[in-house]
């Protein structure tokens, strides 16, 4: 009798082992919200959604809910999406149990100092962090949420905070960051100056469809021993030292730079893609923040995507698209 029960009591437990494993593979299927839901269903389903393979990282890129987006001028609103984000945060970060490395915001969302600093004290091991485009940031709350990241490697750096602020902050307590994302904003030679004094293990830096001045990017090439690649696609580098501002482009900088400095430049040739024809246009394709989401979250430099990439057909329908209506109205024309 003993020896049955035992044996039953194996087969109880391989069983509910076997149904963790299959929950835990169809949860990584999911999304956060969705696991964040399903851990509300019942015991077996939290435990499962506690599992640490469904939290390395956090993505919210791809959410879209009212109550992540920047207030609009509506009575309450910033306070509903304040309160409704917490809740959230708390609940999610609650089932990853401090193993998160990576966590990727929402471009729309709008962080409080608070929630930040809350973010930072519940994922203790981050080495990888997408801000959000909007926040209510202070210069001593930056400081509190980079003392409690001193693990981190990665930034991608939005108007939620001032780069250069951010850039002191990582000096005083972030030793050990390699890659560097500038999505907004130009970047200057005091940027670049910092750089080197509080980053000097950068590897990997992009300033992607950015004004950028000559002298910085200059400074950059020539004072990081272990910088491996510099992404200045789309950007417009800008040569200040003239009486008037003088727009240098590839061509220029082949002749200014020493060859194995133009081996770590990720650029993109004059007139192959539309960003760099229309790269003074300021009109938006979309509204409200459409290709500014873009530039935040695509990158030439692998590890810095975190949208995901258009296929080689998409990207030859979008060079096209202005084409398509002025041959519709040709071959119009030629039927009439």
């Amino acid at each position: 009798m003993e020896n049955m029960d035992s044996t039953v009591g194996e087969e109880q437990k391989m069983n509910n082992g076997l149904i963790y494993d299959i929950l835990v593979k169809i949860f990584l299927c999911l999304n956060v919200v969705d696991v964040a839901v399903a851990s509300l269903v019942c015991k077996s389903w939290n435990n499962a959604c506690r599992d640490p393979s469904l939290w390395n990282k956090i993505d919210l890129s791809r959410i879209s809910s009212y109550c992540f987006n920047a207030p609009f001028n509506k009575v309450g609103a910033y306070r509903y999406s304040s309160l409704e984000m917490t809740q959230f945060l708390k609940h999610v970060l609650d089932l990853s149990n401090g193993n998160t490395t990576c966590i990727i915001f929402n471009f729309y969302v709008y962080l409080t100092n608070e929630q930040f600093i809350m973010v930072a004290e519940r994922t203790p091991n981050l080495k990888r962090l997408v801000l959000p485009q909007t926040g209510d940031f202070s210069r001593a709350g930056v400081d509190t949420v980079l003392s409690l990241w001193r693990g981190l490697e990665s930034i991608t750096l939005t108007s939620a905070v001032s780069s250069y602020y951010m850039i002191l902050a990582i000096g005083k307590h972030c030793k050990n960051i390699t890659e560097l994302k500038f999505s907004e904003g130009n970047f200057e030679e005091k940027h670049a100056m910092a750089l080197t004094k509080y980053t000097p293990k950068l590897k990997i830096l992009s300033i992607r469809n950015l004004p950028t001045s000559l002298k910085a990017l200059l400074c950059v090439l020539n004072f990081f021993e272990d910088l491996e690649k510099v992404n200045i696609c789309h950007s417009l580098i800008m040569d200040t030292s003239y009486p008037h501002i003088a727009f240098v482009d590839i061509s220029n900088l082949r002749n200014i730079l020493h060859t194995s400095s133009m081996e770590k430049l990720i650029y993109c040739e004059r007139g192959t893609c539309l960003r760099c024809m229309n790269g003074r246009d300021t009109t938006r394709s979309r509204q409200p923040d459409g290709p500014y989401e873009d530039i935040w979250g695509e990158d030439e430099i692998a590890s810095l995507v975190h949208l995901p990439q258009p296929t080689e057909a998409e990207r030859f329908a979008t060079r096209h698209v202005r084409v398509l209506p002025f041959m519709k109205r040709m071959m119009y024309n030629s039927s009439s």
